[in-house]
């Protein structure tokens, strides 16, 4: 119980509970349609690893997006602030490194990664800036990062938050303007959110620079943003 309360004052939802079953949604036939999607919208931003490039993926969870990232090549670490879904994550992926930490204090040396992650994470930490300016700092000042986040304008997620579905209501979800005005500081931003197959036919779009009154136009249910970082 100290546990799962301590996870939960640093995360607007505690996923501790679920982290046993929190992979059988991809299993599912909608998780796989959106995980396809998903994936490519990120390797459309993310180039595959030079040798020996290193990856931090903050809120990392069980570790599902970890395994993506390593077989793209890179040295991959994953922190999440709940003890549970790091627990699950080290015995499902026992070849990488997982650690308890807060997205808000990095313990991490600046600069010590080429890229920073963050997917379907950002939109639960209390203080999001915080965590942008912490991926910032632990990256390399002509290194990566590379943000997912639920996508507030999407159909679904406005369903899902009109329907008071958890845990989409519990989280703090941006748009595509909120995302940009958020990361843009800190470097150049492509930015892709492509529909899932299904009834509905929103646009794919990659917008480099996004001019936010283009940004409507982008209605995927994950936003993804690649910032190319610069020297503040």
């Amino acid at each position: 119980m100290a546990s799962a309360m301590k996870n939960h004052l640093k995360s607007l939802f505690d996923f501790g509970p679920l982290a046993a079953v929190y992979e059988d949604w991809y299993s599912t036939p909608e998780g796989k349609a959106h995980d396809l999607v998903q994936q490519k919208d990120v390797a459309a931003l993310l180039p595959p690893a030079r040798e020996g490039q290193k990856l931090l993926d903050v809120g990392c969870g069980t570790g599902h997006w970890c395994r993506f990232f390593s077989a793209q090549g890179y040295r991959v670490k994953g922190i999440d602030i709940s003890t549970e879904m790091i627990s699950v994550a080290r015995q499902a992926l026992p070849e990488l490194s997982f650690e308890v930490g807060d997205a808000g204090t990095l313990p991490f040396d600046d600069g010590s990664f080429d890229v920073t992650t963050s997917i379907t994470a950002l939109e639960f930490f209390p203080d999001p800036d915080a965590a942008v300016k912490e991926m910032a700092r632990c990256s390399r000042s002509d290194g990566l990062m590379l943000i997912g986040t639920l996508n507030r304008i999407a159909p679904i997620n406005q369903e899902r938050l009109a329907a008071a579905v958890e845990p989409f209501v519990s989280g703090h979800l941006l748009g595509p303007k909120e995302l940009l005005d958020l990361i843009s500081p800190f470097g150049e931003v492509r930015m892709v959110s492509s529909p899932v197959p299904g009834p509905r036919k929103e646009p794919r779009l990659i917008l480099a620079n996004p001019d936010p009154t283009d940004m409507n136009d982008l209605l995927g249910p994950l936003l993804v943003a690649l910032v190319r970082r610069r020297e503040q």
